[in-house]
Formats: structure tokens, sequence, C-alpha cells
């Protein structure tokens, strides 16, 4: 079935303000007409909302095959340039606990997510009851296999809102195949939102870099997991994608330096976060999820929140900034479901095989 995706321009004011590069793409209203009643997970709108880069991309040649042994870098647990910051500091001006890595209790819920809430977050997205905007719009790619196994890959920024905020979902879904051991917490930049995230690595925050590698072990994928570094104190930026490619060659790993050649091969790039599921691509995020509600105004629920706030809600749902984030994280494990062939126990849960089904998988 095809997916109906109308593109425009957005300088979206109700997210944040109108001086910052944003692009929201494809709020398709009233597709009630045009997609079928087993089309619900589009309708009654479509999201693609990422980041823009002005970076050119022709440079970086298209790699010929994704079927590669590799080893994979091991990011370092602390940076002496990029300390934890204990100070209690104010919201929306907030770096407390940058870097700090989550603690036993804060890193099970996180892996240890209950089955049942994924499954209830998304039989709400299934029954349209979900108030913030959840969806996708999947591609199907071939196969990036490392060492014999399918491959989740992320590129984003640190300093990037939309980035920061798909990253709960993103560990809540990587959390069904593997774990993370640990997390770090992190935030977008000051000048973009300020929100409180996960880190997969830390992050040297003052400077320009390219992050690399995560703490994740998993049997049935890969986890490439590219963070881009501007300094946080300012707002978002990209650096170049020649810079990155650069940096990503010196690592050693075949798996990074193709990874990123593999993303422009789709010619689908267009800003941060973009994210590859498996044999799925997904340009931007799968939803956007600040508060209980899509935001109305440039003052967004998540700035207010700290970390403990976030996991205290997946802990304990009862709200719809919780639901809406396990149902994107469903978007997510349907498409390596997918991908596996239904291989993990999550994949057995209704609610991901009514995903699977509705997304045309």
């Amino acid at each position: 079935m095809a997916k109906i995706i109308n593109r425009k321009k957005d300088n979206a004011t109700r997210v944040v303000s109108a001086s910052e590069k944003l692009f929201v793409l494809a709020i398709i209203i009233g597709l009630a007409a045009i997609v079928t009643s087993s089309y619900a997970i589009l309708n009654p709108r479509t999201i693609i909302v990422y980041r823009n880069s002005t970076s050119t991309t022709t440079t970086i040649p298209v790699v010929q095959g994704y079927n590669i042994q590799s080893t994979f870098p091991q990011p370092a647990m602390t940076l002496a340039d990029a300390p934890v910051i204990t100070e209690n500091q104010t919201f929306g001006q907030r770096l407390t606990d940058i870097n700090a890595p989550f603690n036993a209790l804060e890193l099970s819920v996180i892996n240890n997510a209950s089955d049942a809430y994924f499954e209830k977050g998304g039989q709400m997205l299934l029954n349209n009851t979900l108030t913030n905007q959840v969806a996708a719009t999947p591609k199907k790619l071939s196969l990036f296999k490392v060492n014999g196994k399918p491959t989740v890959i992320y590129f984003g920024s640190t300093t990037c809102i939309f980035c920061g905020e798909n990253k709960w979902a993103m560990a809540l879904a990587l959390s069904r195949f593997g774990s993370f051991s640990p997390l770090f917490k992190g935030y977008t930049a000051l000048n973009d939102g300020d929100l409180p995230t996960v880190l997969w690595a830390p992050s040297h925050y003052n400077s320009s870099s390219t992050e690399v590698g995560a703490f994740y072990t998993s049997k049935y994928i890969n986890f490439v997991a590219i963070e881009d570094n501007s300094p946080i104190t300012g707002g978002f930026n990209l650096n170049s994608m020649p810079t990155i490619q650069q940096r990503l060659n010196a690592t050693g790993s075949l798996a990074y330096e193709d990874a990123m050649k593999y993303i422009i091969s789709t010619n689908d790039f267009r800003g941060t976060p973009f994210t590859v599921w498996g044999a799925y691509e997904v340009p931007g995020v799968d939803a956007v999820i600040f508060g209980n509600t899509t935001p109305t105004s440039n003052k967004l629920p998540l700035t207010y929140m700290t970390h403990a706030d976030v996991l205290d809600k997946f802990a304990n749902p009862d709200s719809q900034f919780a639901w809406s984030e396990y149902a994107a994280a469903d978007l997510y494990v349907a498409m390596v479901c997918k991908t596996l062939e239904d291989a993990a126990p999550v994949c057995s849960l209704p609610a991901i095989q009514s995903i699977e089904a509705e997304l045309g998988l």
C-alpha cells in the first residue's frame, strides 16, 4: 500500500523559535479519503521531522555491499575535557549530571521495562487514543550486515532537539533485543530545547567532535551509534559530512566507516536524526513527544523535567507522555522484528504483529 507524503517547509514556531533551522515535513491532515482504514497507524496525519543540514553530501561515495566483518570501537567511560557537571542548574540552562552514567535502578527502567507497557502503548497507537503525534513511513533497504547480524544505525547530533527526544524511544526499542551497560545522561543544546536525553557514550560537549560507539550487547542485532558534537552552550549545529566521514574513517572500524556511506547511498538524508532499523530506514523522528500532547508554543514540558522525572514516568506509566514513548518504540521494534522474521520474544506481542501489518512491512 502506497505511503503518501506531501513535503513542505514549516518554520514550526510551535516547537522551537523561528530563528532556528527547523524543517517539519509531511504533516498531512485528513487522509481518510485517501488511505483505507487498515492504514490507521498513519491516519489522520503522517510526520517526518528532522533538523536541517546545510552540508553537502555528494563527495561521499556509495558503498557497493553491506555484508562485512568488522570490529566496533569501544568508547571511553569518562572524558577529562568534558567532566560530569554536578551543580544543580536552572531549567532551560541546565546541564546537571551531563555525562553521568545511569545508576543501576535507572538503567533497569530501560533494560527491564515490562513488555506489557509496550503492548499497551502499541494498542493505544493502533486505536488512535494517543494525544501526541506518533507515526512512521519506513522505507525498505538492503541489509547492512556486520559479523552476520543486521544492524540498527543511528546518526544524530547531541545539539539536536529532535534527536534528543527520539533517543528515549530508541533506547526503549533497543532494550527489547539486548541491553545497555550503561547509558549516560545528556541534554540537547541550550539554545535548542535543553531537553534531558540519553547519551550512548559520554559526549565532548564543549567542542566539535563525532562520538562513536555504545555500551550495548545483543545476540540479534548490532548497534552503530554516530553522534556529532558541537558546543552544547550554543544551538543546533551539524558538522560537514566530509568532516564526519573523515572522523569515522579514523576509528579503524569498517562498520562505522561504511555506515555513513550507507546512509548517504539511500539518497534520503536531509538532516538529523536518521536511523536504520534492520531492513528499514526512518528519516527523521517517528514521533513528536515533548509532553502529554503536541506542544502549541516553544515552552516544552520536557525541558522542565529531569532524567529522574522521565524515567519515573517510564517505570510507572500513567501519562500520554509515557505511552507515546512506548508506542514510538514499538514502531522501531516492529521494523527490527520483521527484519529478524519475528525471532525475538517481543515480536510475539499482538501489538507488534499488528503494527508490522499496519506499516505494510
